[in-house]
């Protein structure tokens, strides 16, 4: 299972939007050197106020995928039944 960052960067911490974005921007530079894949939000607080959250996973290894294909059942078509006859009186 591969470990999952996520870390928020609040327009009012950073007293502004564009310092909160270029904070969140910079810290994806260094997860991103780190092997994560980052994933970028834009939200927003009850108040109005923007919150810029990061998301970053470590991809998982090529082998491990496979494995896990390999690993998973197929599953079968079901069989349908043939309609059951009904007795009318």
């Amino acid at each position: 299972m591969s470990k999952t960052i996520q870390e928020v960067f609040p327009e009012l911490v950073w007293n502004d939007e564009l310092e909160a974005k270029a904070a969140r921007d910079r810290r994806a530079v260094e997860l991103q050197e780190q092997g994560y894949i980052c994933v970028y939000e834009n939200l927003f607080t009850v108040a109005g106020y923007r919150v810029f959250l990061l998301k970053a996973s470590r991809p998982e290894p090529i082998e491990k995928l496979e494995a896990s294909r390999k690993g998973r059942a197929i599953p079968r078509p079901r069989r349908s039944r043939p309609p059951q006859a009904f007795e009318e009186r």
